[in-house]
């Protein structure tokens, strides 16, 4: 849908996705079809265009940063890196003054026993 919106306010499209024949891609100017992992193929399709944006948080932070060497990313890797962690997600966001629903971090049986005890039952 990103891709659809640019298209109507006349920007020329490049699409990267590890996928071939993309929805995307389909009304795209050009698409690159390599794995995110690539990181020359991503300073290949950087080299194209003015600025890099994503769609999901399922695109490796290296990829953005690889791509940032040459072009802006928008938003920053650094924001994606965030997103793809939900206990970092809260804790930025906690730690930044926006309201979160209560959370604990959990990694043993004893962190998921006092954080039931001072959260309560149930708990979701």
């Amino acid at each position: 849908m990103f891709a659809l919106a640019a298209r109507e306010l006349g920007y020329r499209i490049v699409i990267y996705s590890p996928d071939n024949d993309t929805p995307a891609g389909q009304i795209g100017d050009k698409e690159f079809a390599f794995a995110y992992e690539d990181l020359d193929r991503i300073r290949e399709f950087a080299r194209q265009v003015q600025v890099v944006t994503f769609e999901f948080e399922n695109v490796p932070a290296a990829s953005t940063a690889a791509a940032a060497e040459l072009v802006p990313v928008r938003p920053d890797g650094r924001v994606l890196h965030i997103t793809q962690n939900r206990l970092r997600e809260k804790t930025f966001l906690e730690g930044n003054g926006f309201p979160v629903t209560p959370f604990r971090r959990i990694v043993t049986y004893a962190d998921l026993q006092k954080a039931t005890e001072t959260l309560g039952l149930p708990a979701c």
